[in-house]
């Protein structure tokens, strides 16, 4: 049976050369988690840049208010999470899924309204003769607006997923090392002993061979 602790690295063999590497988190922190956080943040932002240009009559509803709100709650709890996995706590992977399912989810909204030309969100049509979208000069079509949409809210999701499991697998790691280094399971000098053994041999081989 497929174990994906180990797989995902999780669970792996502690010897010298993971020690050492897994040592390293005590002192770095986990920025990949962090970044993908971040780059999830930086297509939000893109998403309702372009969103917040059009300029269509029936969207002016309290859901809009709604989507403002969201979006500030978006932007604040992704940035306090990406600060948490940076420092290796696993709990702030929780809240990187949760909003990871609602940028998808936000899909079916907006963007599926702007694609069918009204319907979804709003009662009826909207007049096609009035759509304007411009984004970065550009005029856009409503079709293009909605691809670019979707497309924003799924790479944003795609990072928070990978943010969320990147943190939740160092943090893990580092949970299991620490563990391991109270228990005296594992000796970072002894580790590091056996490296600097294992290189001078190494050397000696080399050396021989020559």
């Amino acid at each position: 049976m497929l174990d994906l602790s180990k797989l995902f690295g999780i669970k792996q063999d502690m010897d010298s050369k993971s020690v050492i590497h897994i040592d390293v988190y005590r002192y770095k922190r986990n920025k990949l988690a962090s970044g993908l956080a971040l780059l999830a943040l930086v297509f939000e932002c893109l998403y309702f840049m372009l969103f917040y240009s059009l300029r269509v009559s029936q969207y002016y509803t309290a859901l809009i208010g709604f989507d403002i709100v969201l979006n500030l709650a978006v932007l604040l709890i992704v940035f306090l999470s990406s600060e948490g996995v940076k420092g290796y706590n696993k709990k702030y992977c929780i809240p990187l899924l949760v909003i990871a399912v609602i940028q998808i989810a936000r899909i079916f909204l907006y963007p599926m309204d702007i694609a069918a030309q009204g319907g979804i969100i709003t009662d009826g049509a909207y007049d096609m003769a009035s759509w304007s979208a411009w984004y970065f000069g550009t005029a856009l079509s409503s079709g293009a607006t909605s691809a670019i949409l979707i497309i924003y809210l799924v790479a944003s999701a795609a990072c928070l997923v990978a943010s969320a499991i990147f943190g939740y697998i160092r943090a893990t790691q580092l949970e299991i090392f620490i563990k391991k280094l109270q228990d005296g399971t594992i000796s970072v000098d002894e580790s590091l002993a056996e490296l600097d053994r294992e290189e001078k041999a190494a050397m000696n081989t080399e050396v021989t061979n020559a």
